[in-house]
């Protein structure tokens, strides 16, 4: 992938990712990605479409086995308007205004 969301590690390639203030999900969008989270005890092998959860103040180290790329996405924050169709607007399976 070559979004600017998704970060590629290359053969080798070792990463720290600063902790945030609020809860973060990576998810691996290919390869193999071996990971440590400050905190915890246990490093953590993620392959391809497997995520887990990053909580607030936590620092990552990630490195691709033997390369990865993965995306960290961070909740919507709270009180953001979500857009909805105007009133009197429908629209049919073919995605054409009824």
């Amino acid at each position: 992938m070559n979004d600017s969301f998704t970060t590629r590690l290359a053969p080798g390639q070792a990463l720290t990712v600063a902790a945030a203030r609020a809860p973060r999900r990576l998810v691996v969008t290919s390869g193999r990605l071996w990971l440590t989270i400050s905190g915890g005890t246990d490093d953590h092998w993620l392959r391809a479409g497997e995520g887990l959860t990053v909580a607030a103040g936590q620092e990552i180290v990630a490195e691709g086995w033997p390369q990865a790329e993965f995306q960290l996405l961070q909740p919507m924050p709270q009180g953001r308007a979500v857009a909805k169709p105007a009133r009197g607007w429908r629209m049919n399976l073919a995605g054409q205004a009824a």
